[in-house]
């Protein structure tokens, strides 16, 4: 079992201005993404392929990351919202972009954890349980803002 911590408000923001733009904005938020309704999970693996940690965002915040990564256009990304799913051209950048998330669980902490995949998960196909969790608010200028839930598998 990984003991790296979850990460803070100000490391998650950090690294989302890093990625997506110096004028991204995170925040606290009390209710992470709403799991009822399809919902973008990444799962990040130790060394002996066990799921340690995943991060959970709502739809629209999974497809504006991706778009935002390579300047798509804000309305492909609400498109692909819309019909409940992330969008083709969107799924690599935002991969792209979870990957380079596992700095979140991995920069103030002692053991080595990396990206395993990327899913879209709803009422059908379930994110895992998490014991622990965080939450977050992110806005990227121009895209459609969302949720965002760092976990604790186990």
């Amino acid at each position: 079992m990984s003991s790296n911590p979850l990460p803070s408000l100000d490391t998650v923001e950090k690294l989302m201005q890093c990625l997506l733009g110096n004028q991204v904005e995170a925040r606290k938020a009390a209710n992470g993404p709403d799991v009822s309704k399809p919902h973008v999970v990444a799962r990040y693996i130790d060394d002996a392929n066990n799921v340690q940690r995943v991060l959970v965002c709502d739809l629209a915040l999974a497809n504006s990351m991706g778009a935002a990564m390579s300047m798509i256009p804000s309305g492909v990304a609400n498109e692909a919202t819309k019909a409940g799913n992330v969008g083709e051209n969107i799924l690599g950048n935002l991969s792209e972009v979870l990957n380079i998330c596992v700095n979140l669980f991995t920069e103030n902490g002692p053991d080595r954890l990396r990206f395993s995949d990327v899913q879209v998960c709803g009422p059908k196909n379930p994110s895992p349980a998490v014991a622990e969790s965080v939450k977050f608010g992110v806005d990227i200028p121009r895209y459609a803002g969302g949720t965002l839930m760092a976990g604790r598998v186990g």
